[in-house]
């Protein structure tokens, strides 16, 4: 039954056995398409082997540690979740596809926020294939995917293709809608080698702190978006449609978090997935992908919140010509025409920036066209963008025993076209945020933006109180890439009498 399978080498199974079990930190599960034995049976020297995403993360048990994770191995196939989207807030977990090809490992559904099962749409959270809302989750070599392809199911230029889901009340389904790959609503999630793919709203970062790296996400509008600070290291971002005006991120960051998203040493290129088999198997998007002067970097989703928010930030990072000269877009026309939102003003809407933005081949970009209310930072404001500042505590008594860490000025309330230059004592009602996570523990923009506690008084104040989880608690400084190296090394399928198993490289 596992002749589909490929074999990559071979190892003894005494050898096997040895490394697996050593590989084990909590519980080690199997997880196959074709497996037909009975879910939650040992399987060679797994604890469990299951034929279902479900049924594998359902069976997660508690106990683990970060730095004793259970292990959740995906043998190559195509899980398809069905039409109820998976949500685990299971924590400590890390899920592992065993090729070490992302392409090998496909988790997908056909949701859609329009999409209705009988009782009311299932909106953007319900369309998402998985929902992952545990801390200290990690994944690799694995493929998130939505493959609705509601984007064309009627749109001028594309073929017509008919609707996956039950569209009770909606049976035209004449537009696009979201359709979520992955939700990530935990803390500390980070994943490497993976690919994120869908068209509107593939990946859904809802609070909290996410790393990518080696990764691929691709989409055609507001396709990253909500409230995490998320920092994409060496990433694909793959604008794949032609609808134009459709923005690369919709941050809605909280006023109060330094960093929204944030682009490291990053390619944003434009490529069509015309005839992708996960995402286009109806042949139906442009084989063109998107037109040049077309797409933009971002828009403030979170527009309304007083006092600054939508933080999307490049640095080093290579663009498609597909990417427009102005490079950012306001949300709608109401927020240019809304006096009592921040007196209309896009400068207090959104904390855009970027650095040393080149075209694919690496040649500077013209950033002279540039919308106003974005910035260009300094080089050395630049240099502050590490994984190491952007996922530190603002607030370390030991590094910092006389007050606020802090490694710039942050972005200004008083002079929004110049960043560095608001004030940087966190009594002061113009403080400005340090351009990093941090504790949202001081007066932002105005005396009425304040939270728990007393300003500038440690220990730390706590969350505001109007905050959507007051009691939420920052666990100090994370370092992603201490988490990833509990990663094993991609290894190898190997069959032992009707048996697969990873036989594990080890680290250098």
């Amino acid at each position: 039954m596992f002749r589909n399978h490929r074999r990559i080498g071979v190892c003894s199974l005494s050898i096997l056995s040895l490394a697996i079990a050593s590989q084990a930190r909590a519980a080690t599960y199997y997880v196959d398409p074709n497996y037909t034995g009975t879910n939650g049976a040992a399987y060679g020297s797994y604890t469990a082997a299951y034929s279902s995403v479900a049924a594998a993360l359902g069976a997660v048990p508690s106990g683990a540690s970060a730095t004793n994770p259970n292990y959740v191995y995906f043998a190559p196939g195509t899980y398809n979740v069905g039409s109820t989207t998976l949500s685990y807030s299971k924590s400590n977990v890390d899920l592992v596809g065993l090729s070490g090809n992302a392409n090998d490992v496909v988790i997908t559904s056909t949701l859609d926020s329009s999409y209705n099962p009988g009782s009311g749409a299932i909106g953007t959270t319900g369309s998402a294939t998985l929902q992952l809302k545990g801390n200290n989750v990690t994944a690799a070599n694995i493929t998130f995917a939505n493959s609705t392809d509601t984007p064309y199911i009627v749109n001028t230029g594309h073929s017509t293709v008919s609707p996956t889901g039950s569209y009770t009340g909606n049976n035209s389904q004449t537009s696009s809608a979201p359709a979520v790959a992955l939700l990530l609503q935990g803390d500390e999630q980070a994943f490497q080698n993976c690919n994120f793919l869908g068209y509107q709203d593939t990946l859904y970062t809802k609070g909290g702190r996410s790393y990518f790296t080696n990764c691929t996400v691709s989409g055609d509008d507001d396709f990253i978006f909500a409230n995490g600070t998320s920092v994409f290291n060496n990433c694909t971002i793959n604008i794949d449609g032609d609808h134009s005006g459709g923005c690369v991120t919709a941050a809605s960051t909280d006023k109060r978090t330094s960093n929204g998203m944030v682009f490291l040493n990053s390619s944003i290129t434009g490529n069509s997935v015309h005839g992708n088999s996960v995402i286009d198997a109806n042949n139906a998007a442009n084989v063109n992908g998107p037109a040049a002067n077309s797409m933009y970097l971002g828009r403030p989703w979170g527009w309304t919140q007083t006092g600054g928010d939508s933080s999307a930030v490049y640095v080093n990072d290579k663009m498609t010509g597909a990417i427009k000269s102005v490079g950012w877009l306001n949300w709608d026309t109401t927020e240019l025409n809304s006096p009592t939102d921040n007196n209309a003003n896009l400068a207090e809407d959104s904390r855009f920036a970027e650095y040393d933005s080149t075209d694919l081949n690496g040649n500077p970009l013209d950033v002279s066209q540039r919308v106003a209310w974005s910035h260009q930072l300094t080089a050395s404001q630049a240099a502050a963008y590490t994984v190491q500042n952007i996922f530190a505590s603002e607030y370390n008594a030991s590094t910092n025993p006389g007050g606020y860490a802090w490694y710039g000025t942050g972005y200004p309330s008083t002079d929004t076209s110049n960043p560095g230059t608001g004030s940087a004592n966190p009594t002061d009602p113009n403080y400005s945020w340090a351009a990093y996570w941090g504790d949202r523990n001081a007066e932002n923009e105005t005396g009425n933006d304040t939270v728990a506690g007393t300003p500038g008084t440690p220990p730390i104040p706590g969350n505001p109180t109007s905050y959507s989880d007051p009691s939420w608690t920052l666990g100090g400084d994370w370092n992603p890439l201490t988490q990833l190296a509990l990663v094993p090394e991609p290894g190898t399928l190997v069959i032992f009498g009707g048996l697969i198993a990873l036989c594990p490289r080890r680290r250098k």
